[in-house]
């Protein structure tokens, strides 16, 4: 397998727009307007009813101007050991983010309280809680 060169310091502030690989699923993202961004990519599984299906995922860690290349290849490399562990990291930045995961029923549950005083009918609730269940 081809080692992929790591880029440098100078490099990050002049490379040209496009998609730039660091190595280990850390890539420069340079946008037409010259913003510079930290992603790291990886596939993930996901099912779908019977079918299981890769997806890659992008998780965005930050401007180039608020974060370094080391601090970059740091987040990576913690990402990429929750991988190794059968960790999702897009779970893992939900969680730092928001300090707890909402599910969805939770989610829906929530929107159902909020919407219940603007419906004419208690069966609307019911029906809509019923539909979850099922």
């Amino acid at each position: 397998m081809a080692k992929i060169k790591l880029l440098t310091a100078r490099q990050v502030d002049t490379l040209s727009a496009g998609f730039h690989a660091d190595g280990g699923n850390l890539y420069l993202r340079v946008r037409d307007s010259g913003s510079r961004s930290w992603v790291f990519r990886y596939k993930r599984r996901e099912k779908h009813g019977d079918k299981i299906l890769d997806r890659v995922t992008e998780i965005g860690l930050g401007a180039v101007s608020s974060r370094t290349l080391s601090q970059a290849r740091e987040i990576a490399g913690g990402m990429r050991s929750a991988i190794v562990n059968n960790i999702d990291p897009l779970k893992l930045v939900r969680v730092k983010r928001d300090g707890t995961v909402m599910t969805f029923r939770e989610c829906a549950l929530a929107l159902i309280d909020a919407k219940r005083s603007g419906w004419r009918n208690a069966r609307h609730a019911q029906q809509w809680e019923n539909t979850l269940a099922q």
